[in-house]
């Protein structure tokens, strides 16, 4: 009789690790989501006081330096929760991800899932997958652009009360 390779044994709590991570990898999406928006909810509020002294015919310089920081603050906020629905081309299928699984034909997707449940080595990679392209989008873009946005506004506060200082208090004698 041929020799017949023993199939994997995995750890009893092997499918808790993988939820757990999954989940974890949804809550840190979320956070970032609601940061973002935080970010662009206080951006908006600089821009509505920066028309409302627009109006009255004068905006002084300090205004002006936080207004334009807010505005590529809220655009890298936006990049950050910004939907990419298409997968990159030359990227592995994501059986578990609908912008690449909606690429298939839905015989041909529920075929493929179906093929990769039926060994346990295949569910844990097509689960591993998942995950791994869900952390390499929060690493590369959302935290990417969240902490870009963060820093940006953080600057332009900054510069804002050093332009204050320079023009309203006279700091600096030229």
């Amino acid at each position: 009789m041929p020799y017949e390779a023993k199939p994997k044994r995995y750890a009893p709590d092997a499918i808790h690790l993988i939820r757990t991570t999954q989940q974890i990898q949804v809550q840190l999406s979320a956070m970032a989501d609601a940061k973002a928006s935080i970010l662009m909810g206080a951006t908006f509020v600089v821009f509505t006081i920066t028309l409302n002294q627009t109006s009255k015919g004068y905006v002084a310089p300090e205004m002006l330096v936080l207004a334009a920081f807010a505005l590529a603050s809220a655009a890298l906020a936006v990049m950050a929760v910004l939907p990419a629905v298409k997968p990159k081309p030359g990227a592995p299928l994501n059986l578990l991800f609908f912008g690449s699984f909606t690429e298939l034909e839905q015989e041909e997707y529920i075929d493929r899932l179906i093929e990769h449940m039926q060994e346990e080595e295949d569910v844990y990679r097509t689960m591993a997958r998942d995950i791994y392209q869900n952390g390499a989008v929060l690493r590369r873009k959302k935290y990417r652009f969240l902490a870009l946005s963060y820093r940006t506004f953080l600057v332009g506060m900054l510069l804002t009360v050093i332009t204050f200082a320079v023009d309203r208090l006279g700091w600096v004698n030229l």
